[in-house]
């Protein structure tokens, strides 16, 4: 029973996150942009509660960048809609956050939050006081024995203890999966206990990317976003290190992120500073800190953005009619991606994009014959009807990438049906090579 509740929960997680991609595969230029302002309301987030700090709340300073993030957003991209989970200071639970952001049929999502670490204790003297003690002896033996307390009075130091201000500051970028952490953060964890996400709302990043479960939704997700979101992660980590602030780079980690985790779209979280360090908290607490931080995310908001249209209007152009000869794939060299014994001479052949739908286009040959010139793979199918050459030992397919859309390299999924049997091969093929599948009668 449990073994079967398993499946169920496994196939059901398949089924959401297959639903939730058949939405992205419509996604071409960037529409929509989430911002959400991490926390909120009863969930203060981190704290900077140490001896001479500001004692902000998470919750006030992720939505004081985030509201200038979205005026800046929109200022600099009039034609982008521009969504923010919250403007005001409300809760809402990392599920409402996601659902916002699907429900809007978001490109992308930006969660803007604050880095913390536990704090130490420390404690000082600032007087001294008295304190009564005894001095205890005992007088008589057996049941006689008594005890005699004398009292005296002697001055001992009064001490006050305070939390102490963290050495750690920078910007880091958090992305959705797990094992990768960056050099810098490394060091930085091996000396304080980093608080990445804290606050009422911790319990939901509890995925376990060492599960089965979790390791199907990481390989969906992965295949979907996973490079899109490096891409956008990538292009904040450099605008912020191009000012004073230090740049903490890309990082993963083993428990989930539940608003990373559960959005359909190229999704990021950007620790903007460490609220219990001295400067960092000034910083993102300031006006021109905050600003800053919402004009370095809006410039590679825009790099990302302009790389993504470009490559999107290119794959969506209209294609050119195919006047080369057939032996133009000749020039390039073959990769055998998997060699199919066939038991009858008829079979069909479905082709379809494989991950992203981002526009790849190809042309197909079969036993050097040109039999499809310049067709764009989408989700649904190009079917092919063929036959094996009895004179012929190996009948030869070959996949000719004549781009490779948005997402290199060209991906397709090629299905093979001959009669109750059916193969599924993926084909890679790419400027240097072509994809070639090899059909044996027997």
């Amino acid at each position: 029973m449990l073994k079967t509740n398993f499946v169920i929960k496994v196939f059901a997680v398949v089924i959401c996150m297959c639903s939730l991609s058949a939405i992205a595969q419509t996604q071409k230029r960037i529409k929509t942009i989430i911002v959400d302002a991490g926390h909120g309301g009863k969930d203060f987030g981190a704290h900077g509660g140490y001896e001479g700090g500001l004692n902000s709340y998470e919750k006030n300073v992720t939505l004081e960048i985030s509201n200038k993030l979205v005026a800046e957003l929109r200022k600099q991209l009039p034609d982008v809609k521009i969504v923010p989970t919250r403007t005001t200071d409300i809760y809402q639970s990392p599920p409402e956050k996601a659902n916002i952001a699907n429900e809007n049929h978001g490109d992308l999502f930006l969660c803007i939050h604050a880095d913390a670490v536990n704090l130490k204790t420390g404690r000082r003297q600032i007087g001294t006081h008295q304190e009564t003690r005894y001095h205890v002896k005992y007088k008589g033996k057996g049941r006689r024995r008594q005890k005699i307390s004398t009292p005296y009075t002697v001055t001992v130091p009064t001490y006050e203890y305070y939390k102490i201000g963290s050495q750690r500051n920078g910007t880091s970028i958090w992305l959705f999966a797990a094992h990768k952490t960056s050099e810098k953060l490394k060091a930085v964890m091996n000396n304080e206990d980093i608080q990445i996400e804290s606050g009422i709302d911790s319990a939901y990043n509890t995925i376990d990317f060492d599960s089965p479960e979790g390791r199907i939704k990481a390989k969906i997700y992965a295949d979907r976003y996973q490079k899109k979101s490096i891409k956008l992660a990538t292009l904040v980590d450099e605008e912020i290190d191009k000012t004073d602030r230090p740049a903490l780079g890309l990082n993963q980690r083993q428990v989930g992120i539940w608003v990373l985790q559960a959005t359909n779209m190229p999704a990021i979280l950007i620790e903007t500073g460490f609220i219990t360090n001295h400067d960092d908290e000034r910083y993102i607490n300031s006006e021109k800190g905050q600003q800053e931080l919402a004009e370095c995310i809006t410039r590679a908001v825009k790099k990302y953005k302009e790389e993504i249209d470009h490559t999107s209007a290119a794959a969506v152009a209209k294609p050119a009619e195919n006047n080369e000869p057939a032996e133009k794939y000749t020039d390039r060299a073959k990769n055998v991606l998997k060699r199919i014994d066939l038991t009858q001479s008829d079979f069909k052949v479905d082709l379809y994009d494989d991950g992203d739908i981002d526009g790849d286009i190809v042309s197909v040959y079969y036993n050097g014959k040109n039999i499809l010139s310049n067709k764009k793979l989408t989700e649904k199918p190009l079917s092919l009807n063929l036959s094996a050459d009895p004179d012929k030992t190996e009948n030869e397919l070959v996949i000719y990438a004549e781009n490779e859309g948005s997402i290199a390299p060209n991906t397709a999924l090629m299905i093979v049906t001959e009669g109750d049997t059916r193969t599924e091969v993926r084909i890679t093929a790419d400027a240097k090579k072509n994809g070639v599948v090899l059909f044996t009668k027997k």
